[in-house]
């Protein structure tokens, strides 16, 4: 664990979901290994991908249908929820739980739950806000948005999640800037080299809107149901910064380039010793050009003569 408060170190596994498993357990055991490789590297959190219960789809029946696997996933991440709570106590290294899909609070369909599971405080959850097509769509997913943006304390942080698209609206980034957030999460899923530019760009951007620090990870690889290889995922592994010549001018503390992943079961990226206090400092004392929360009140809009 990290021991100067003022900073956080933060394990990004970019997770390839080829890796096979045989089971609920055989997949929790899957994610305690990196949770001990995250450990041993003194990381405070791990963060790993959205849909990580895909990887699960490797023992799934196989006779499953598209319209049947969101309510199967969900069935697996209530068996597995519990079980990754207990290895964060173990292991004493907090766990950004990719998402799930997960029964929706209304009690209708499912949401994309990321559950956030701590060693020393209660759970907490960010339910996808904006789905793509795929997740909308009646013939394979149509999962359920979620409705509020959560900010959880710890250890003396403001964190919150978002998760892949959600990270593209920066109408979220002008509410968000008012609440004086350290750290934002992202997990993230993409199919294309173009949405890991798109979710990983648009974060950059919020590190530089917010004045704030982003964990950014993707998935890699083909997961696997009834032995037949999906689509190839491609994505990586960030932490941005704002730009200010205090963190070397650029917004990058660590990357892993976009690939579609090789390795089993995947890269980890360390980023060590992220300086959040240094970063609030900076949002709360003499940024370089930053003027604060911004959400254009009084500007109009006016059709040119």
């Amino acid at each position: 664990m990290t021991a100067n408060k003022e900073t956080m170190t933060i394990a990004h596994w970019v997770a390839n979901y080829g890796t096979p498993v045989k089971d609920a357990h055989d997949w929790c055991a899957l994610v305690e290994s990196q949770l001990e490789r995250a450990k041993a590297e003194k990381a405070d959190v791990l963060l790993i991908p959205e849909y990580c219960s895909e990887g699960m789809l490797h023992y799934a029946p196989a006779d499953l249908p598209p319209t049947g696997e969101v309510e199967w996933m969900a069935g697996q991440a209530q068996i597995v929820q519990p079980i990754l709570q207990e290895l964060v106590k173990k292991t004493g290294v907090a766990l950004v739980a990719g998402s799930m899909p997960w029964p929706h609070d209304s009690g209708n369909g499912f949401t994309n739950r990321c559950w956030f599971l701590f060693p020393d405080r209660e759970a907490a959850f960010h339910d996808k806000l904006v789905m793509t097509p795929f997740e909308k769509d009646p013939a394979s997913w149509e999962l359920e948005v979620g409705k509020d943006v959560k900010i959880i304390e710890w250890r003396g942080f403001r964190l919150s999640i978002l998760i892949c698209l959600d990270i593209e609206m920066p109408i979220l980034s002008c509410k968000m800037s008012m609440l004086d957030i350290d750290l934002i999460f992202v997990p993230s899923q993409t199919s294309k080299p173009s949405g890991y530019h798109r979710v990983f760009g648009c974060a950059k951007a919020r590190a530089v809107e917010m004045l704030t620090a982003l964990a950014v990870v993707g998935c890699v690889g083909a997961p696997t149901l009834a032995g037949k290889k999906r689509d190839t995922y491609h994505s990586g592994a960030s932490l941005y910064l704002p730009c200010e010549e205090a963190f070397g001018y650029n917004g990058i503390w660590a990357e892993i380039a976009v690939s579609p992943g090789k390795e089993l079961p995947g890269d980890m990226l360390i980023s060590r010793d992220v300086p959040l206090g240094k970063i609030r400092a900076i949002r709360h004392g003499e940024p370089e050009v930053w003027p604060g929360p911004w959400n254009a009140d009084g500007v109009e809009i006016k059709e040119a003569a």
